[in-house]
């Protein structure tokens, strides 16, 4: 139920608690429908008043004489369900409620919220809200909106999208984005979401064919799924999706009972799911705002190929500084090139960055002819270049501009930033004349770097996000020791070391002399977590009495030092051949569902805190990109003459945890297998400690 049209693009709307004074509540709507020029008809309800805004005015939602498809409710938080019950009737598909005084202000408010619930179930009625600021359209001129930032002016007409959870914020980088002269094409706030959510926003987007970029503002996600639809529609659609996330749940910051919590807490995990499905997440308005305005005007860069340009040595390094830590390249000019650029400019640089030095106050067409030749023979997806306040000088300025401008003739495809200190005017001007304008390098470096990464997700293939497959069978997964993870785990299809159960020392040293020595020895108990801990693991034991006396010590140890946790003996197995650690996680996100992490594995893995982090399941292909993501993949992939590990084995053994977590996601909250030993190429993999935690948090 995702139809959006008559929020958008309504023929009649009703106003319900109209307002004669443009500048309340109720009557900022009317006035802007009318200043922006919305060509359906406006009905304003008001029991007291005969004319709205040079409007027939109606008592009540009844007297209405025709139908709207879309009503807008500024009335108290009480009156709303029956309201939207009478607005049912009158043909509404869409209600914006502007009322305040639901889910966000308590119990009761959540109970009212609920009655809002029912009737959009009855109804079928889409709901915008409750508490939103409403939506702006600006092809359509519809203006269901008491936001401030529409009073001056109408915004330019543009390629942008924002859909905003707050009001205020998403109004407020409505009101930068016009002010930096990016064109707006929708602005909406979803406030509580009772029914209508960002992620339906944003799918409504698109499919919108009139939106270039989407920008989104976000404080929670309830549905995780569904936003991962609605970002991976966008990504189909070769639309980029910007968005600022804040709030860090406090349960991903918790102490936590394994591994595997405390290195994918949920911002962990929300990062991982941006990234899965293309999206770009900024944590600053700055950023934001720098990046909407790059993509608005260019499309993503089609690669990492950096030049830059400069007057200032220092401003040049910087930027060089900057495109490093980002990842960009910054591809020398071939020699025949900077031959004749050293003899343009003999006391500048010709290698990149180019500095033109001072020298091109006296002739800009030094400015002209190294941009050309970096866009004709560097081959550079952009060009950012730096000139401190030349544009604002009335003798340089003019002549700066030319001369970049035609340098940049013919090259539609490339995108050719300045970083420059002028005034607003001079801003424009510049940007008129086709290229991308910043007040400071840095700031353009991260707008160019991030529209890279954009642009190399928007080429890239479209993940799918697999739908969840339950295991099919009811085993409970509470209360499982070592020996029965490792047995679930074995039927999930990840090899395990094979092990015994001893009460023993004796029956210990037996179990040994049956597997073969060396072994080891660790403790069995569910309630025994980090057994290294608590001296419960004895390595490389070469004999049968090494085997009791060990046997022994653990047993007395952990004992004394966990009186209160179930014993259940002790676990042997024989020593596993040397290989690489990694650790293999899994979580159930209470935002995005089960997710599977893996990473340099051991008792050390927070403090590396090395992993990699998918929306589970993943395919083997996905889990090979894991790996390769990874910081310790040279390791795996045979670095320094080291032997190669067996990737392909466990990228197949992390498919088939994910598959497991995935599977019982309705039965789990984490499941570890922590080392998984990566054994050199050709011989596989082997789990050598598992943990599944229940639903509930027990082991």
């Amino acid at each position: 139920m995702n139809n959006l049209s008559a929020l958008f693009q309504p023929k009649a709307i009703a106003v319900v608690g109209a307002s004669g004074d443009p500048s309340r509540i109720g009557g900022r709507p009317i006035a802007y429908c009318q200043r922006f020029g919305f060509q359906g008809t406006i009905y304003p309800v008001n029991p007291t008043r005969d004319t709205v805004q040079g409007l027939p005015a109606y008592p009540d939602i009844d007297s209405l004489p025709g139908q709207a498809d879309l009503f807008v409710l500024a009335i108290p938080a009480a009156q709303v369900p029956a309201a939207l019950e009478r607005a049912a009737a009158k043909g509404a598909r869409v209600a914006v409620v502007f009322s305040s005084g639901f889910g966000e202000v308590g119990e009761a408010g959540r109970q009212l919220q609920a009655e809002i619930d029912r009737v959009v179930e009855k109804t079928g009625v889409r709901v915008l809200g409750p508490n939103t600021l409403g939506i702006f359209s600006n092809a359509s001129g519809i203006a269901p909106t008491f936001t401030t930032f529409l009073e001056e002016v109408k915004p330019a007409q543009g390629n942008l999208a924002i859909v905003s959870q707050s009001g205020a914020y998403g109004a407020h980088i409505a009101m930068l984005a016009c002010k930096r002269g990016i064109g707006l094409n929708h602005f909406v706030a979803t406030g509580n979401e009772s029914d209508i959510s960002v992620a339906d926003c944003i799918r409504h987007f698109a499919g919108d064919p009139t939106v270039g970029v989407i920008a989104c503002y976000s404080e929670g996600i309830k549905d995780g799924r569904a936003f991962l639809e609605a970002l991976l529609a966008a990504r189909a659609a070769g639309k980029p999706v910007v968005l600022i996330k804040v709030g860090r749940s406090a349960v991903g910051q918790q102490a936590a009972q394994s591994h595997t919590a405390s290195v994918a807490g949920d911002d962990v995990v929300f990062d991982a799911a941006i990234r899965f499905a293309g999206a770009e997440r900024v944590h600053t308005t700055q950023a934001f705002i720098d990046l909407l305005y790059t993509l608005s005007r260019r499309p993503p860069l089609g690669g990492r190929r950096l030049g830059v340009l400069t007057m200032s040595g220092g401003a040049g390094v910087l930027m060089a500084d900057a495109a490093s830590d980002h990842g960009l390249e910054l591809t020398p000019l071939p020699e025949d090139a900077r031959a004749w650029l050293d003899e343009r400019i003999p006391f500048g640089s010709a290698v990149n960055p180019v500095d033109t030095t001072a020298q091109a106050v006296n002739d800009m067409n030094l400015v002209r002819d190294a941009l050309r030749v970096m866009l004709e023979r560097g081959g550079h997806d952009a060009v950012v270049s730096f000139f401190m306040n030349w544009p604002d000088n009335p003798s340089i300025g003019p002549a700066l501009k030319q001369a970049i401008a035609e340098g940049i003739t013919g090259f539609d495809d490339r995108t050719v930033a300045i970083a420059i200190n002028a005034g607003d005017a001079v801003k424009r001007d510049f940007d008129k004349a086709g290229m991308l304008v910043f007040e400071d390098p840095s700031f353009a470096v991260d707008a160019l770097a991030a529209s890279a990464r954009i642009g190399e997700r928007l080429r890239e293939p479209a993940p799918q996000l697999q739908a969840l497959q339950p295991a099919g069978d009811d085993a409970s997964l509470a209360g499982l020791d070592e020996a029965e993870t490792a047995e679930r785990m074995r039927r999930a299809g990840i090899p395990m070391s094979a092990l015994e159960v001893a009460g023993d020392a004796d029956a210990a040293a037996a179990a040994a002399d049956r597997l073969g020595y060396p072994v080891a020895l660790k403790i069995l108990s569910p309630d025994v977590l980090h057994k290294s801990d608590v001296g419960g693991i004895a390595l490389n034991l070469q004999d049968a009495e090494a085997v009791r006396q060990a046997a022994r010590r653990v047993l007395d140890t952990v004992a004394r030092d966990c009186p209160d946790a179930d014993l259940r003996g002790l676990l042997v197995a024989p020593m596993a051949a040397d290989g690489t650690d990694l650790i293999l996680g899994g979580r159930i996100d209470p935002v995005f569902g089960p997710v599977v992490v893996c990473g340099l594995g051991g008792v050390f893995v927070e403090l590396f805190n090395d992993v990699a982090i998918e929306i589970a399941p993943v395919s083997e292909d996905r889990a090979l990109a894991m790996l390769r993501r990874l910081k310790a993949w040279p390791i795996l992939d045979g670095a320094r003459g080291r032997t190669r590990a067996d990737v392909q084995a466990a990228a197949a053994a992390i498919a088939a945890f994910s598959r497991f977590i995935a599977g019982h996601a309705d039965r789990l909250s984490q499941a570890e297998i922590n080392p998984l030993r990566v054994l050199p190429e050709g011989r596989g993999v082997v789990g050598l400690d598992g943990l599944i935690l229940a639903g509930d948090g027990t082991a």
